[in-house]
């Protein structure tokens, strides 16, 4: 078991193109639970771009979110998650290669917390998806 905070971070790139990683952001579930009830039906549960992380955690979790990306040459986009445990230590916990673009969704949230909104964001995505003819 590790004890920890989830939290997630969005990539972008790869390919011809560098991998960039945005902010971070944690969900608050509002149940013991992230389940699908506590996931679309419970307004109590949140999510928070930038929260506050141990010192340095946030930096590293863009870090290894990047590395990770690159070490399955991954292109395109995903949503890496890690746990943080309370002395910053950063632990990997999955990648999502295809993540949600609902109005919850975290991946486009961190992208638009980083200046991208989501036109941009999917503009990006095509133009990649599109060059890979080219290459």
């Amino acid at each position: 078991m590790i004890v920890g905070r989830e939290i997630e971070c969005a990539v972008l790139g790869g390919g011809n193109q560098p991998v960039k990683a945005s902010g971070v952001g944690e969900i608050l579930a509002a149940a013991e639970f992230y389940d699908f009830d506590a996931k679309y039906n419970n307004a109590d549960s949140k999510t928070v771009i930038d929260p506050q992380l141990p010192d340095g955690a946030a930096e590293r979790v863009r870090e290894a979110a990047k590395a990770v990306f690159q070490a399955v040459d991954g292109r395109g986009l995903a949503r890496v998650d890690f746990f943080v445990k309370s002395d910053g230590t950063v632990v990997f916990n999955e990648i999502n290669t295809m993540p949600g673009f609902t109005a919850i969704s975290m991946y486009p949230m961190l992208w638009e917390a980083a200046g991208i909104n989501k036109d941009q964001l999917v503009n990006c995505l095509m133009e990649d998806a599109l060059s890979r003819f080219d290459d």
